[in-house]
């Protein structure tokens, strides 16, 4: 009887192992893809990108006008001033010495030409004694005024708001006239510079939009741009054309100046076809064809679409020419392993508010 209920019991363990193999058969493994719409543009862009990099608005060297020793610097590197803050001072003792001194040479020669111009028109001066009173006056009120724009110029204000880039002398030093103190950058905005060839210049026209090209944070972004200046002259080195653009970048997006991006030139076509550009991870090759896999929303599987490629653009995007009429899904990820009518999962896009794609 034992041994009986010890058979059954061993029976039952690989009916239920049989059974959980079956299971696992049965469980097939559905590979997750992201799905993309294809979307029908009737302008077309013939799009030439270009290395660049982005450079300050403008940088100055600041340098007083009159000498004497240091006795306030902001040598902090990076800070931010205002325009009329005062960034370095000199000493100003002399220099208040010097205003009273003529202060006090004026006021006198200024009420003796007071004096002399009323006996002057009673007829009660020679016009040679008038003229020797009136020089000593405007001598004595352009020393004044020389006395006091130099006390005014023992403090060096920032002439527009920007950053501290760099200092070039230190505290309680000594400087003199014309030396460079610290240099300061304005970033309030940012200019791209290039070099394009001959054949890209030729392609800039009236209507051409310009965009800078660069990665932040593993972002791409674009920010449209206007033209500043074109060289007429090629450099030596490089044989080619400088060119220059402006940009507005957003107070959420913090940019430095000295990073490596490209310049993008949009030449606008409105006469051209219709065209439809797609992501180039969404292209593969198979036996010579170029394909992409058609996403079917209904019985959740993949078909393959020969299509026809054209030129790839920026921002790792390629033209499709034929194959493709606007508002089909297609897969965008790991269209590589994939098999024709293979069924998969579509992963659904990150929400607006999932910063950083954790959730």
């Amino acid at each position: 009887m034992k041994q009986l209920r010890n058979a059954c019991c061993l029976l039952i363990i690989l009916l239920n192992v049989v059974s959980c193999k079956e299971e696992a058969k049965k469980k097939t493994y559905l590979r997750s893809v992201r799905v993309i719409e294809t979307k029908l543009s009737s302008e077309q862009n013939n799009n030439t990108v270009v290395p660049a990099s982005i450079h300050e608005k403008r940088e100055t060297k600041l340098a007083f006008r009159v000498k004497g020793p240091l006795v306030k610097l902001n040598d902090i590197i990076g800070d931010f001033v205002s325009k009329g803050d005062v960034i370095a001072k000199i000493d100003p003792r002399d220099y208040k010495i010097a205003l009273e001194a003529t202060q006090a040479s004026y006021k006198l020669a200024s009420a003796e030409y007071d004096r002399y111009k009323t006996l002057l028109e009673q007829e009660s001066v020679a016009e040679s004694t008038f003229d020797q009173i009136e020089s000593n006056y405007t001598s004595a009120k352009t020393a004044y005024e020389s006395a006091k724009n130099a006390l005014n110029d023992t403090d060096l204000r920032a002439p527009f708001a920007g950053y501290i880039n760099n200092t070039f002398v230190n505290n309680y030093e000594e400087v003199n006239p014309g030396q460079g103190i610290v240099s300061l950058i304005d970033l309030s905005k940012f200019e791209v510079k290039a070099s394009i060839s001959l054949e890209d210049l030729s392609k800039i026209k009236e209507g051409t939009k310009f965009n800078c090209l660069v990665e932040r944070s593993g972002e791409k972004l674009r920010l449209p741009g206007r033209l500043k200046e074109i060289g007429h002259k090629t450099s030596s080195s490089k044989q080619s054309y400088p060119i220059s653009i402006l940009i507005d970048v957003p107070e959420n997006i913090k940019l430095r100046a000295g990073v490596t991006a490209y310049l993008e030139i949009c030449e606008s076509n409105t006469d051209s076809n219709s065209f439809l550009q797609v992501p180039i991870s969404c292209v593969f090759s198979k036996k010579d064809k170029t394909l992409v896999w058609i996403y079917n929303e209904k019985t959740e599987q993949v078909s393959a679409k020969e299509v026809r490629k054209g030129q790839i653009l920026s921002d790792d995007m390629i033209l499709i020419e034929k194959g493709l009429k606007g508002g089909e899904f297609i897969v965008k990820t790991g269209v590589h392993f994939l098999s024709e009518g293979q069924k998969v999962k579509k992963l659904e896009a990150f929400s607006k508010t999932n910063i950083g794609n954790k959730l």
